[in-house]
């Protein structure tokens, strides 16, 4: 729970005893490789937080699957909007074994109601996300593969050796023969 209290603690609205209220209401959870947390059919109103492990995002098209995000760690908030029921066409699994948290949302807006300090905390979180998902935005319209594996690896050093090349490549969206290519000349 260290590293969901210090990510909670680092956020701008939020204060030291909230943070420690906030966690309490997580509920640990183990996610085994593998395991599909969510589909375009089925997304709890949930919002996890990953202290170890590895997940990703994905979507199908046209039969093949297209990397949306990789995370070892930190908030996945759920595919289905929460707020407006809207649905998405996201899958997240987990590709390695990984431990974490839970809380439901329904319990969060409940707090909420009671304690209004709770509503600009969830909507850092999801604020945080949409930062996120800009970055690899923009990440993707840099034209030059070298040049786009160059920024991912200055950002995520950490993702670019692990044994996830294929997932990799579709993140990047680069094909697979070439980023071997690539990665090889990078090679630290």
């Amino acid at each position: 729970m260290k590293r969901l209290i210090e990510k909670l603690q680092s956020l701008q609205n939020i204060n030291g005893h909230l943070a420690g209220q906030i966690a309490e209401m997580f509920v640990p959870k183990i996610f085994n490789k593998g395991l599909l947390l969510s589909t375009p059919d089925h997304s709890y109103p949930e919002i996890y937080f990953i202290e170890n492990g590895l997940a990703r995002g994905y979507f199908i098209h046209d039969g093949q699957e297209y990397t949306s995000w990789i995370s070892e760690n930190g908030f996945i908030l759920p595919t289905t909007s929460f707020f407006s029921y809207s649905r998405s066409i996201e899958y997240i699994n987990f590709l390695k074994d990984s431990s974490g948290y839970a809380l439901n949302l329904n319990q969060w807006n409940e707090h909420a109601k009671i304690n209004p300090a709770y509503s600009p905390i969830l909507l850092e979180i999801y604020e945080e996300n949409i930062q996120n998902v800009k970055q690899r935005e923009q990440m993707l319209r840099i034209r030059h593969a070298e040049t786009r594996f160059l920024h991912f690896q200055k950002l995520h050093p950490e993702l670019i050796n692990l044994p996830i090349h294929k997932i990799l490549a579709s993140l990047l969206g680069i094909e697979s023969k070439y980023l071997f290519k690539i990665k090889r000349k990078y090679r630290r």
